[in-house]
């Protein structure tokens, strides 16, 4: 291999083996290891596995490519399959790209191709406690030793942990982004998924079995899904090993992201300048009301007088909040539709913005809808059942905290049917003139395989992400002059279309309970680095829990917008938690005076300083200067010398410097 890229292969004759290899570095396979990996689905037994251990194919090699053929393949129990696969890997002098195509011949179902497939006894350092894992679970996540922290994934007996343990990670979501990597003895290996029509997959990091030889394995699995007479490519990934840390592998991922699909248009300058909001329920899933039409103003006056210039109103239709979807109109109970166009009109009078809520993915089947057009439409599942969700929010009873209450399905976004349902949601929204029309969960929430083939997708199982970024710019196409588009979770495909985002995955809290083991392992700067673009908020504090000073200053230092939602938006709003609404005013306020890098400048992570325990930083830039944004997490007050310059850290708090 030639260029900065230090990994190499070879394949042996058979092509049953290929070996990795780093000169001068200790990367190395084992002699049985395997380098794809098929699943079928004969319509009884689902995960048929063929491994790449035990075919025999050919191998073609030209200046910078490699082609490996099989004109059969034969599954672990030795049944042979017509299936022809050809595995692609090219040498692009700095990465290597490598993609597989089936064509199936035969009477069963190519479910899934996992390739690239690394399974690697060592990576780049002798001592391998001293890997570091990076993935993008939610905004990110830093494993130390994922030889060994891999291990609590084991499912004990849910899955056939005796030949690898695995950790699987979803994309969209819970994977932000589609790229991760190990970081070892100064260097990164790279894996990402670069597939131009945004296809889902899993991100697979797995481990050896307990009490076996040492095994790490990474892996991309694809969902071709591919029936007899079908001949299916699947999307490309890029391999690289270079001397450099995680940044190589944000790098690598943001520039293929910018080419491809990662465009975002300006967004108004309200939203590029708002500090939060209070998110509320006028009637909640259980029917009480907190609040009508007529209170807004007033509720919107009591944020604005701690720094919050937002209301996001829930539960604001006939139906009552996480129900009746999709179906909204205003309650006559909370006032009727004058009443709610004129709280929102008196909120802008007041140099307020008001956000309106519908969900973008959810059918509740206790309606209408569900019974004419929502069964048609929602999504299946491999054995042809729906995807569904149950709630449980309860008021003080036990019957709805016990057994729930709700029941939804998921629509499949890649029909017409709901589509024209979330821009006719839309138009309703804009009627009341709003500054914001805001979909929940459409912006990550379980992108899962339709197995429905009379879809727009047809038997591509793996196509709603594509049908959901094409309903989200038909939604954004709606919002004329400064109007905004929102929606909840965030996941790079899904956050260049809309304006901001509601923060709920992991890396938008610090810890969501107190005492969280997990919180060790957050890494937000992963995601933050490569999109630092998106507007997002925090999430999780509904009031005045022992620990939430420090999950403020977490969401303070990391720029997230301040969600306040007192106990989870019923009862009472931000004036019902005074300390709270105090704090959050010191930490909005104290972001006014350094609003250039906060509102407008560029998360960044150049600067390497080795920081006390417990003290965390985040790096910004505007125009030719740079701010450090500081929290200390001790119970005493510290100072730290910063390229320079020191600043003073009080216990628990968070502080601001800005350098040349």
């Amino acid at each position: 291999m030639s260029g900065k890229n230090k990994l190499t292969f070879r394949i042996n004759e058979k092509a049953n083996r290929i070996t990795w290899s780093v000169p001068d570095l200790p990367l190395k396979n084992e002699e049985n290891a395997d380098f794809w990996r098929i699943h079928i689905d004969d319509g009884f037994s689902r995960e048929i596995m063929v491994k790449s251990s035990q075919q025999e194919g050919k191998v073609r090699t030209s200046s910078n490519e490699t082609i490996i053929h099989y004109d059969g393949l034969t599954d672990v129990y030795g049944k042979t399959y017509n299936v022809r696969l050809n595995l692609h890997m090219e040498d692009k002098n700095d990465v290597i790209e490598c993609w597989a195509d089936v064509e199936n011949l035969d009477d069963v179902r190519i479910n899934e191709v996992q390739f690239p497939f690394m399974d690697l006894s060592a990576v780049c350092d002798e001592n391998r406690a001293n890997d570091v894992l990076y993935r993008p679970r939610g905004l990110g996540e830093r494993i130390n030793n994922p030889w060994a922290a891999l291990e609590n994934d084991h499912t004990e007996y849910m899955a056939a942990d005796y030949n690898e343990i695995w950790s699987p990670l979803f994309y969209p979501r819970p994977a932000s982004m589609a790229w991760f990597g190990i970081e070892s003895s100064g260097h990164f290996l790279y894996i990402g998924r670069h597939d131009d029509k945004k296809r889902i997959c899993t991100l697979l990091s797995g481990i050896n079995p307990r009490n076996k030889s040492p095994r790490i394995i990474s892996a991309i699995c694809h969902y071709p899904a591919a029936v007899k007479g079908e001949f299916i490519s699947c999307g490309h990934s890029v391999l690289t090993l270079q001397k450099g840390d995680w940044r190589l592998g944000s790098d690598i991922y943001g520039d293929w992201a910018r080419k491809t699909f990662y465009n975002p248009a300006p967004k108004p300058e309200w939203v590029q300048n708002m500090t939060g909001w209070q998110r509320i329920i006028l009637k909640h899933q259980y029917g009480e009301i907190f609040w009508k039409y007529e209170d807004l103003p007033r509720v919107y006056k009591e944020g604005a007088e701690y720094g919050l210039d937002t209301l996001l109103i829930f539960g604001w239709w006939k139906g009552r909040f996480d129900n009746g979807y999709p179906i909204y109109e205003p309650d006559p109970d909370l006032g009727g539709a004058e009443a709610l166009k004129k709280a929102i009109e008196e909120i802008h009078n007041m140099g307020g913005r008001a956000i309106l809520y519908t969900n973008g993915v959810l059918i509740d089947r206790a309606t209408d809808y569900y019974k004419e057009t929502g069964h048609r439409i929602c999504r299946i599942d491999i054995d042809g059942n729906e995807y569904q969700e149950h709630y449980q929010f309860a008021n003080n009873g036990t019957i709805l905290r016990n057994f729930g209450y709700k029941t939804f399905v998921s629509a499949c976004q890649a029909t017409d049917e709901w589509r024209e349902k979330l821009l006719e949601n839309g138009r309703i929204k804009l009627s009341f003139n709003p500054d914001s029309i805001f979909y929940d969960q459409i912006g990550g929430h379980k992108c899962w395989p339709c197995f429905n083939s009379s879809h727009k997708h047809r038997n591509r199982i793996d196509e709603d992400p594509w049908f959901r970024c094409e309903n989200l710019k038909a939604m954004h196409d709606l919002c004329t002059g400064d109007k905004a588009l929102g929606s909840e979770n965030t996941v790079d495909i899904f956050s260049c279309i809309v304006d901001y985002n509601h923060g709920c995955d992991f890396g938008n809290w610090y810890r969501r309970r107190a005492n969280d083991p997990n919180a060790r392992n957050n890494f937000p700067k992963m995601y933050r680095r490569t999109f630092p673009e998106t507007i997002m908020t925090n999430r999780f504090i509904h009031d005045c829990r022992k620990d939430f000073k420090g999950e403020l200053n977490f969401a303070f230092i990391h720029g997230y917008r301040f969600d306040v939602s007192i106990y989870r938006g019923r009862v009472a709003g931000i004036a019902g938690e005074p300390e709270y609404a105090k704090y959050i005013k010191k930490l909005i306020d104290l972001r006014k005076a350094y609003h250039q890098f906060f509102y407008h400048g560029k998360y960044v992570v150049d600067t390497d300083i080795t920081l006390p325990d417990k003290v965390h930083m985040a790096e910004y830039t505007y125009e030719n200067r740079k701010m450090f944004a500081f929290w200390n997490e001790n119970k005493n007050e510290i100072d730290i010398d910063i390229l320079g310059n020191t600043v003073h850290i009080g216990a628990n708090d968070v502080a601001c410097i800005v350098t040349l």
